[in-house]
């Protein structure tokens, strides 16, 4: 299965309510992929509409780091809580970068192939044990 195969499954797979599409390729993507999901596209001269996925397949390529981080920051925050990415070979963010956005890496594909990341807010960060009613507070137990 090759990187695009890829993506068109994970889309099928998610089946969002809408898709911003973040660049030309990934606006052409969803419309093959999602006939009847409303399709937006996000340009730098106005603000994007709210979707449920934001979709990027060209969207990172000829930006440097810092660049890559705040599109991604900003896609996040103001466009979608869910992220599919395709980040080529040449691709300013590596790995680790992207594990530090809290994506996920969904597949890689040959050596000059892209690879594809997802975030999803849903999912970004487990609940830790320690973090439920078993170790709150117990006033009954305080004593002065």
């Amino acid at each position: 299965m090759n990187w695009r195969d890829h993506l068109q499954a994970r889309l099928l797979e998610i089946q969002p309510d809408s898709v911003c599409a973040l660049d030309a390729a990934a606006h052409e993507l969803a419309r093959e992929v999602l006939h009847d999901t409303p399709l937006h596209i996000a340009d730098n001269s106005s603000p994007a509409q709210p979707c449920a996925l934001a979709l990027g397949v060209d969207v990172l390529n000829g930006l440097d780091a810092q660049q890559a981080r705040h599109l991604i920051s900003r896609v996040r925050l103001y466009v979608a809580p869910r992220l599919l990415l395709a980040a080529l070979p040449g691709c300013a963010l590596d790995d680790a970068a992207f594990r530090a956005l809290g994506f996920t890496l969904s597949t890689t594909g040959p050596a000059e192939g892209p690879r594809i990341y997802h975030y999803d807010i849903e999912t970004y960060k487990t609940v830790p044990d320690w973090l439920n009613s078993r170790f709150w507070a117990h006033p009954e137990r305080w004593e002065p």
